[in-house]
């Protein structure tokens, strides 16, 4: 009976301990990390030995859309890339891309990590330090000087609905990189302060400036002339 008793306060002592420490409490559940769903917007730079660097923003929609930027930080404009991500079993996050504007068809396959509020590129496109972008709110969009080089001006119908409006064959950058009887890019917009002489070739600075984004039917940037910086007569 006496053995009885003491068994009976050994179990009392355990359970009354149990109850006030939490790590005896606690479940499987706190071990599991609690991660916020993957939508918004994130951003990095990538620092370069021999250049200014890269600045790559990716925005993640509820709808499964994705976009990604990368922005050398020089004259010329942003690589966009557009495609779908799907969060995986796994917890990583799936990505197919193809980029805006390149006639290329060719889609870019990328996985990420989520960690807490960054999102780690699993992959070894980036070199030795990786790519981790880090979740932020996203900036408004702001002016960039670009070098334009302009070899012909053109009408360029814009769409069903957006009718047409003056255009130029183009290429961004410092240096000619295109041959001038090769192919060109264009240049869906007028460009402000600058009026184009046929047979000559232009090397121009501009300033391209956002557009309210409420407008409707129109391009997402508007450029005006900044400087003529080179004049020369095409061959």
């Amino acid at each position: 009976m006496k053995q009885h008793h003491i068994l009976m306060l050994a179990g009392a002592l355990a359970f009354a301990a149990c109850r006030n420490n939490p790590k005896a409490n606690a479940t499987d559940s706190t071990e599991v990390t609690q991660t916020s769903p993957p939508e918004g917007y994130y951003e990095a730079s990538l620092a370069a030995a021999s250049s200014p660097g890269r600045h790559i923003t990716l925005s993640l929609r509820p709808t499964n859309d994705a976009e990604m930027t990368t922005d050398y930080m020089n004259a010329t404009p942003e690589i966009v890339q557009i495609g779908n991500w799907t969060l995986q079993d796994s917890g990583r996050i799936f990505m197919t891309l193809v980029t805006v504007g390149s006639g290329n068809p060719e889609k870019d396959t990328l996985t990420f990590q989520q960690e807490g509020e960054s999102l780690r590129y699993t992959g070894s496109d980036y070199g030795t330090d990786g790519l981790t972008l880090v979740r932020k709110e996203k900036p408004a969009p702001g002016n960039k000087e670009l070098i334009v080089w302009v070899k012909g001006e053109e009408e360029c119908d814009r769409g069903p609905g957006f009718g047409k409006t003056k255009c130029y064959q183009v290429q961004y950058g410092d240096k000619m990189m295109v041959p001038a009887n090769e192919p060109w890019n264009k240049l869906m917009e007028p460009i402000e302060g600058f009026t184009f002489e046929k047979g000559n070739i232009y090397k121009l600075k501009v300033n391209r400036i956002p557009r309210d984004p409420k407008i409707q039917d129109i391009g997402a940037y508007e450029y005006k002339l900044v400087e003529v910086m080179q004049k020369e007569n095409a061959k």
